[in-house]
This record gives structure tokens, sequence and C-alpha cells, in this order.
């Protein structure tokens, strides 16, 4: 069987949109191929769109679409996908992130009529008007209108969020598709949408190789970012929007006492945390796609903060958990129940940085609580997200698809 798998990035995300277990879904007889917008390495198996002019059309296309406040209508190169060989030759075609700017949903029925089709939610943005997480906001149950905040990305100049609903309701009912998303609290989202009535949704949470990540030697990851043996070290996600808590987790750092030295690990943005570099050793990574340092930061790591205000799944707190690293989240997303709490995780009120606080500092001041809950989250993890078990039930969607048509 040969499988098409359509998303906006190559790098970024290759443990999301298939890329990663491609060579295991060979071992069942499933070659995957991959067309991206935005490719980022010479890999020759990763396909993506030619010619400057190809460019320059979405370019001005993006422009239009702004000024327009419109959002995946205009692009044409749907219509390119279907022509390619690698699309023609393909008796599945799976959709991953197809709201980057590239793709008008206009054409998913000429798709979907030309080929079995699955679509990875990566991200509630197929539900709303026009943002990727609705936050507490519960007009995507009733068709947007009237929305209370267009600077949410994806943001609008002015409110055409009912027209972009009713825009998805018309493709979608003229499609064939079926949905695969990662977490319960998608599912049960995707189930109460009214754009979504009738399509089958398949709960597969996302896979991790579990031999790489793993739990290592503390000592020799922590003297590769030359963090003392004797430091506790709390680790994040560094973010200056509102999507991962960063603002929550400033604040709760502000608020713990210890005599102990403590050392902040952070991946993703730097500079954000001079107000904490006099009590803190900070040590950045910052943007990675290297996997290896990525799994040495969690295994130098004592405590592992997660507060996200929106998430879908949240595969860091996978890989958290797979190095027996204990987790502290909000409640209100995906990552209580990703996370097992309260057995495995630990989950505080959304927004609530003075219990974030608490949290973190029970945890600085119980080291076997600390064993225990990352001894528990490696143990869930190895249950629950191995990518053994992640593929077969990839293999069996798309081979239950294709039977189907």
């Amino acid at each position: 069987m040969k499988v098409l798998q359509i998303n906006g990035y190559e790098s970024p995300g290759r443990r999301f949109h298939g890329l990663s277990i491609a060579p295991q879904l060979k071992a069942y007889g499933i070659d995957s191929s991959h067309l991206v917008w935005e490719k980022d390495t010479h890999n020759p198996d990763v396909l993506t769109f030619e010619g400057r002019h190809t460019r320059r059309v979405n370019r001005v296309l993006n422009r239009v679409e702004r000024a327009m406040s419109l959002q995946s209508v205009l692009y044409p190169h749907a219509l390119s996908i279907m022509n390619m060989p690698a699309f023609q030759a393909a008796d599945l075609v799976h959709l991953h992130i197809i709201h980057s700017g590239y793709f008008s949903l206009r054409h998913l029925p000429k798709l979907t009529d030309a080929k079995p089709t699955v679509w990875t939610l990566h991200d509630p943005w197929a539900m709303t008007g026009h943002c990727i997480h609705p936050f507490d906001c519960d007009r995507w149950r009733i068709g947007c209108g009237h929305c209370p905040d267009l600077n949410t990305p994806f943001p609008l100049f002015r409110d055409n969020t009912r027209f972009l609903f009713n825009y998805k309701r018309k493709a979608y009912q003229k499609a064939q598709f079926e949905l695969i998303v990662a977490s319960k609290w998608m599912h049960n989202m995707a189930k109460a949408s009214p754009l979504f009535e009738g399509v089958r949704i398949h709960e597969v949470p996302f896979g991790l190789d579990l031999d790489f990540f793993a739990p290592g030697i503390s000592s020799e990851a922590r003297k590769r970012f030359q963090i003392a043996e004797d430091a506790l070290v709390i680790a994040f996600r560094t973010d200056p929007g509102k999507f991962k808590g960063f603002s929550f987790i400033l604040e709760a750092l502000k608020q713990i006492h210890t005599t102990r030295p403590v050392c902040l690990l952070t991946l993703g943005y730097e500079g954000l945390l001079t107000q904490v570099q006099e009590k803190f050793q900070v040590v950045e990574i910052g943007w990675s796609n290297d996997e290896s340092l990525v799994r040495d930061a969690f295994n130098a790591t004592d405590i592992f903060l997660m507060p996200s205000m929106a998430e879908a799944f949240g595969m860091m707190a996978v890989e958290a958990m797979a190095c027996a690293k204990p987790i502290i989240v909000f409640e209100g997303t995906a990552l209580p129940d990703i996370t097992f709490a309260p057995e495995a995780g630990i989950a505080v009120p959304k927004g609530d940085a003075t219990a974030l606080a608490a949290a973190i500092q029970r945890l600085m001041d119980n080291p076997q609580e600390r064993e225990m809950r990352g001894h528990q989250g490696r143990k869930l993890a190895e249950a629950h997200y191995g990518q053994d078990m992640h593929v077969k039930r990839m293999v069996d969607i798309y081979r239950n698809i294709v039977g189907k048509k």
C-alpha cells in the first residue's frame, strides 16, 4: 500500500506527521511518502512544491487572504497535488497540517473523491471560525460569529468567523474523510463539533521511541549542559505567547524558596528569564531538532513544567514521562489525561501561578515523590505511548479505509 502524507513542514513535528515512522510502516508493507510545503533538508524521499512562480503566487495570495480576513480559501496548490505522480500512485492520502497557508479547503471534496483520505487534526483549527485554539470560548459549538478575540492566532482584521465556519461546513459536507486525533480531549471536541457530524473519529495517541527516550545517567547529561551535580533542575519551554503558559511559570518561579542551587533548563526562545536570572542558574538550549539534545535535557532534569493554556496533545510531556520525570500541567487541556494526572502528572487549576508554585515547591521538597511520579510516568509511557503500538494502530486505520473504498 502507498500512502502520501501531506503536511506544512518537514523536520518540525516529524514525530507528529509520520516522517519518523516511515521505516516502521514499511515493515508492514506501507510505503509512506511525504509532501511538504516547507522542506528544510536534502532528503530525496520528501517532496515539495517546485518552482519560484509557485512560491511567488503563494506569497501574493497569502497577503490577499490576510487583507481580506480569509483563511485557506484562495490557494490553488491542492490541484497541483492531484497532478503529482506521488498522489496518483497513492492508495490513500493522509492530511496533517494543511492550514499553514498553502491549501484551500474548497478543493477538499475533489481531493477526497480522488483518493481515500484520513486527516489528523493536530489542533482545533478545523473546528473554529479562525483560531488555532478557542481557549475558553465555546462559539465553535454554535457556528462562531461575534468573535471575542480576533487577535488569537490565526488573527483576522475583521470578523469573518461565521463565514469561515460555514465555508468549512460546506467543504466538509461535500468531502469524504475520516479523522484521527491524538487525545481524549480532542476526541471530545471533535465529537461536539457541528462540523464533523457523521464523520468517523479515531483516537490514536502519538508514539515515541522508548528505547531512545528513556531514563539515562543524569550526571552525564548535566555535564553536557554544564550543570552542577547538586543542583535541582527545573525544565520547561520558553515561549512569549499565551499558548504555553510561560508567564505563569515566570510568576511561579518568583514564589518558590529553597537554599539548594536551582538551575532553569529551557527549550525555545532565549532571553526571557532576565527577571529571575539572579535567583537561579539559567541554561538556554534554544530551538533544536536534535533529538539527542532534547533527550539529554530531560535526563538532566528533576521537574518538568508544561502549564499550557491550550494543548491538543503534548509530545514534550510524553518525552519527559518516557525519561521518568515528574510533570506539572494545567487543567482544562489534553495534558492531564496525557500525563495520567494525578497518578503520574500533577494538574493544577489553569492560570493559577500560586497553585503552580505550590506544586513546584512540593516536588522540590520531596525527592521520594519526584522519583515515584517519574517511575510511574515511565511505566505509563511504556503502556500507552510506544512507537510500535502507534504504528500498528495507523496500519489498521489505513487498511480499513482503503478496504472500504
